[in-house]
């Protein structure tokens, strides 16, 4: 070994380890001797392996307690991670508080409060759940699922101890990663330039996560490349390697029996030699084995953890022998690392923006909504970043920080979206069977800032919605909206269907439009619209009826909710005023419409919660419009003015004014698994003297399973009424157009 400079300790150490074997020759020199040297380099190699990563936490708490000195650091993907942190000065119980409060689901998800999100953003969500961007003319397939905002912010926060630290060298341990080139398919050793970039591209695993360009160069997960870097350790100076290797073992030929253990081996088989050859150079191997665990399994952080210190803790007599002959160098016991000091809070001297072509800085600053100059902790900044991310105008906004006099510089990277996108969902039931909802959004069309939008939902009810909105000042916006439905329509007689008619009506809009907070939105507008009603199937009761109307409206909307589906905190409320106005018609005058829709979630407990809802809708005139009548039953939202009523039929009961009262008593069985119990009861009359007739009284429940699945809420309910004489099923998968 090179530590060994004379003869007589290379004998000495060889016939100590033919007796012992328990730990490398190099280290069991007798102390007078030791003395008289440089304490040798220990340098610590760290595996990528996704989650299972997490053992080297457990690792790294059992090398401190025995009191090993780490002098170097060498990691890829979730080594890179740990390693870095370790690095900059991070323990391991910090390190295992950090990934225990972790939110991962919402970390890698790229997901952000929905308070963070603009009005118009939330409305999309409640409707689509995948966006394709179109460029030049084509549809254009994302390079990863994720694009990493919420990590690379997360990762920029942790690092804050090294913000000022551009060659990774001068960390309290030196330390490298690996990254590879997804051009040339070479591995790229990073160890100068922004920490967290570093760390973010080494861990961007091919289509989880999306590329990463460092100094012009687009990475990926060094894991491909060399996943196990104990050679770039070495010639960082260690004298003595300690590895920990997560990666599982390659499959034996009866274990492969599917093209997914298939396509893994084939991953593993590419890196494997330089793994073998790397794992020659320990001196200490330490290879937890962490079964369950996968790439992405984060929510096993705890029992991970313990499994990477209880496989250390197997190899506790040559660790804590290693430990006693490095102090047993020159200068005594082993120097402590000092760690990067933690600032609470930097002050933020200057801003400036990276990325920005169609969107304007000032735009960005108001959605950020943050003080400048200031003193801004990590979280200000990351929240203020989910704000402007919530605008739905960048598929990426990052930071990073380089100091300046007295403070530091906040330099904003955004990474706009296309102007052009398609929105896609899906939806079925079992009364309409299967939809598919679509929206194409066009930005920057005829002058900057305007929006063209089209809605499609294709199914037994038809719509088609068009909207172009111009920006006149700030968020006030100025449009036209063109919207054409054809919804299946059914009629009662005492509790039994006795028609089926087809209701369609086109509306023309010229509206003015503002939102603000993330949670208002205020429209007003004029509106031609034309609707009628034809029989389709049965005796028609009441003839055919078309109606030309022009009406003015008002609306008003409040959206607060924590998520959608299954909120537990917030409110959402909708205030509707319409005059109706028939120009050739002379059997309807005009009349005033009144819409009114509230509901509250309270949190009553980590697994309870309670969402009372009210709805109120009122027609006041001397004959009111086919279209503006008050329709109650089912549970689906197929159009304005049917009213979801648990335990009723579609559409079972009509009438000019209703009154409902519904309460969700919702228990969560466990992530995205919900139970929810809903009681509802209500009025339904034609004119306020028949308020207190018995005859318009409502009342009936449901339960319902529901999963919160990436395409939406799949829901199974089973339901009942003072009006049914036999319960009722309804299945529905995925958002409602409505």
């Amino acid at each position: 070994m090179p530590l060994l400079r004379h003869a007589s300790f290379r004998s000495f150490a060889l016939t100590l380890t033919c007796a012992l074997c328990l730990v490398p020759c190099a280290f069991l020199l007798s102390s007078s001797d030791l003395a008289a040297q440089t304490r040798p380099k220990v340098g610590l190699v760290l595996s990528g392996g996704g989650a299972a990563g997490l053992a080297h936490i457990g690792v790294i708490k059992v090398l401190e307690e025995a009191g090993i000195p780490i002098d170097y650091v060498a990691g890829t993907s979730m080594g890179s991670l740990v390693g870095g942190l370790f690095a900059m000065g991070y323990t391991a119980a910090e390190m295992e508080k950090i990934v225990k409060d972790m939110d991962w689901e919402s970390l890698l998800g790229d997901e952000i409060p929905r308070t963070d999100m603009s009005y118009e953003y939330k409305e999309q969500l409640e409707k689509y759940f995948y966006d394709f961007p179109i460029n030049r003319g084509k549809l254009q397939l994302p390079t990863g699922l994720i694009a990493g905002t919420n990590i690379t912010n997360t990762l920029a926060g942790l690092s804050w101890p090294a913000y000022n630290i551009k060659l990774f060298n001068q960390l309290p341990r030196p330390f490298l990663c690996i990254g590879a080139d997804i051009v040339t398919g070479q591995e790229v050793v990073l160890k100068s330039g922004t920490l967290h970039d570093a760390l973010r591209a080494s861990m961007a695993i091919p289509t989880v996560f999306t590329p990463v360009e460092v100094n012009g160069t687009l990475l990926i997960d060094g894991g491909f490349v060399n996943n196990f870097p104990a050679d770039h350790l070495k010639a960082m100076g260690a004298d003595i390697i300690i590895g920990i290797d997560v990666q599982r073992e390659l499959y034996k030929k009866n274990e492969i029996h599917s093209v997914i253990s298939i396509l893994k081996q084939i991953s593993s088989l590419t890196r494997e030699d330089i793994n073998a050859r790397n794992r020659l150079l320990c001196d200490i191997l330490i290879r937890p084995r962490t079964p369950g665990a996968s790439t992405l399994t984060f929510g096993m952080a705890d029992s991970i953890i313990r499994t990477g210190e209880r496989y250390a803790r197997a190899q506790w007599i040559p660790l804590t022998n290693l430990a006693k002959k490095l102090n047993s160098f020159s200068g005594g016991q082993v120097t402590k690392v000092i760690p990067l000091p933690k600032p609470d809070s930097l002050y933020i001297r200057e801003i400036s923006f990276t990325g920005l072509e169609k969107t304007n800085p000032d735009f960005v600053l108001s959605a950020m909504n943050l003080p400048f100059p200031a003193w801004l902790k990590a979280d200000d900044i990351y929240r203020a970043l989910q704000r402007a991310y919530g605008t739905n105008e960048f598929s990426r906004i990052t930071y990073q920080l380089d100091p300046v006099t007295d403070g530091a510089h906040l330099t904003i990277r955004a990474e706009e979206k296309d102007k052009d996108l398609i929105h896609v969902g899906l939806h079925f039931d079992n009364l309409f069977n299967a939809s598919l909802l679509a929206r194409a959004d066009f930005r920057n069309v005829l002058k900057s800032g305007d929006q063209l939008g089209v809605d499609v939902n294709l199914g037994e009810n038809l719509s088609l919605t068009g909207s172009y909105y111009f920006l006149f000042h700030k968020k006030l916006q100025y449009g036209i909206i063109a919207d054409l439905s054809r919804l299946r329509a059914y009629e009662y007689q005492d509790n039994r269907k006795i028609s089926s008619d087809i209701f369609a009506d086109g509306f023309l809009d010229f509206v003015m439009r503002t939102t603000w907070r993330n949670q208002f939105s205020a429209m007003m507008g004029i509106q031609g619209e034309i609707a009628w009603v034809t029989p389709n199937i049965g005796d028609w009761t009441i003839k055919s009826d078309n109606s030309r109307m022009l009406n003015f409206f008002a609306e008003l909307k409040k959206d607060n909710f924590n998520k959608i589906p299954y909120p537990t905190r917030g409110d959402k409320a909708e205030l509707l005023i319409k005059e109706v106005n028939s120009f050739t018609d002379d059997h309807h005058s005009p009349a005033l419409i009144l819409d009114f829709k509230y509901s509250r979630a309270f949190e009553l407990s980590p697994r309870f919660s309670l969402q009372p809802s009210i709805i109120a809708t009122a027609a006041f005139g001397d004959t009111i419009p086919y279209p503006y009548r008050s329709y109650i039953g089912g549970l689906g939202f197929y159009h304005n003015n049917v009213i979801p009523f648990a335990g009723m039929d579609y559409m079972e009961r009509a009438s000019n004014n209703a009154l409902i009262l519904r309460t969700d008593l919702q228990y969560k069985i466990r992530t995205n698994h919900y139970l929810t119990l809903k009681l509802n009861v209500g009025k339904s009359f034609n004119t306020f003297s028949q308020f207190s007739d018995s005859s318009t009284n409502l009342a009936g429940l449901g339960l319902t399973y529901g999963y919160a699945s990436p395409v939406g809420p799949v829901e199974i309910t089973l339901m009942n009424s003072i009006t049914s004489k036999k319960p009722i099923l309804f299945v529905n998968l995925g958002y409602w157009i409505r």
